[in-house]
C-alpha cells in the first residue's frame, strides 16, 4: 500500500498487468489508495507457422482481409513476418488488401508502420462492433468466400469465429502469442486475499482474461467461494462489455462500467463513483 496522502478512504485493486503502474498512478491522482495484483502476462508462441503460412498466403494474393485485434499482436505479427521476409514486400502486400482496426491501439501501429486502415471499429470497440462495421461497410458487407486473417491476441473468440463463418468467410488464424499467469504469482494471491479478508472498496477488471486468471489462482488457493462472496461486498468495477460478461459468467455482478472504455475515463469516472 502506497503512502501517498489520500483524499479519501476508498481503497481499490487492480488487476491490470501491461498498465499496472499507469493504473496505480492513475488512482492515486484522483485520491484513491490503489492496490495492484497483475494476474497475466503475454508469452510469444515459440512456433510461428501460423504467422507465416499467413504470409505466404498474403504474398500469394489470397487474403482479402485483415482483421486486426490488438495493437501488441499487430506489432509482433509485423516483427515475425520480418525475421523471414522484407519489409518492402509485407508492406506492399498489406498494402493491398483491406485492413481493418478493431480499436485505437492497433490503429497506431499500423499508423507508425505507413499501412492503410480502411475500416475502424467504433467504441467499446468489442467483437460486436467489429461485426457491425463489417457488415455495414461495402467493402466487407459481402464476406462470401472472402479469405479474412484474424490477428488473434491470446485466446480464439469462438462467437467471432462462427459469425464470420455464417457471413461465408474463409478464416485464416494468425496466433502470436497467448495469455499465461504471472511468473511471480504473489502479488495476485495477496491481492485476492486483500478483498477475502475486506481490506478492498474496490475491484478494477480490464480484460475478460484477468477474471478467468483471478478466478482460477482463487480456486487455486482454496478461497473460490469466500472471495465469491467477498465481491459481493466490493465495488466491482469492469472497463466495459466484453470484461463485463467474462464477470458474469461467474456469477460476479458489475456495480461499474464507464461511458468509454479508456483507463484514464476508467479510473477518474471509478473515482468520483466511490467518492
Amino acid at each position: 500500500m502506497g503512502s501517498t496522502e489520500t483524499l479519501s478512504k476508498s481503497t481499490a485493486l487492480t488487476f491490470e498487468s501491461r498498465m499496472a503502474d499507469t493504473t496505480v498512478k492513475l488512482l492515486r491522482r484522483q485520491g484513491v489508495e490503489a492496490l495492484s495484483a497483475p494476474s497475466m502476462q503475454e508469452v510469444p508462441l515459440e512456433n510461428h507457422s501460423e504467422v507465416f503460412t499467413f504470409a505466404d498466403q498474403l504474398f500469394a494474393g489470397e487474403i482479402d482481409i485483415l482483421l486486426c485485434m490488438t495493437g501488441v499482436g499487430t506489432d509482433m505479427l509485423v516483427k515475425t513476418m520480418k525475421t523471414r521476409y522484407k519489409w518492402e514486400q509485407i508492406h506492399a502486400s498489406l498494402s493491398d488488401i483491406i485492413v481493418v482496426s478493431r480499436g485505437p491501439k492497433p490503429a497506431k501501429v499500423l499508423r507508425d508502420l505507413d499501412i492503410p486502415i480502411n475500416i475502424k471499429v467504433p467504441e467499446p470497440n468489442t467483437w460486436k462492433e467489429l461485426l457491425e462495421t463489417l457488415d455495414k461497410s461495402p467493402e466487407t458487407a459481402d464476406l462470401k468466400g472472402k479469405k479474412v486473417a484474424i490477428q488473434e491476441y491470446g485466446e480464439t473468440n469462438e462467437q467471432l469465429n462462427e459469425e464470420l463463418k455464417k457471413r461465408g468467410a474463409e478464416l485464416v488464424h494468425t496466433s502470436i502469442y497467448r495469455w499465461a499467469l504471472p511468473d511471480d504469482l504473489e502479488p495476485l494471491k495477496e491481492g485476492i486475499q486483500y478483498i477475502v479478508d475486506g481490506k478492498v472498496d474496490a475491484a478494477l477488471f480490464t480484460s475478460k482474461t484477468q477474471v478467468h486468471h483471478v478466478m482460477k489462482v482463487a480456486d487455486s488457493m482454496d478461497v473460490k467461494e469466500s472471495f465469491l462472496e467477498a465481491l459481493k461486498k466490493v465495488t466491482v468495477a469492469s472497463i466495459g462489455p466484453v470484461c463485463s460478461k467474462g464477470l458474469e459468467t461467474y456469477g460476479i455482478e458489475v456495480d461499474f462500467e464507464p461511458s468509454r472504455p479508456k483507463l484514464a475515463i476508467f479510473v477518474n469516472e471509478l473515482a468520483d463513483e466511490l467518492a
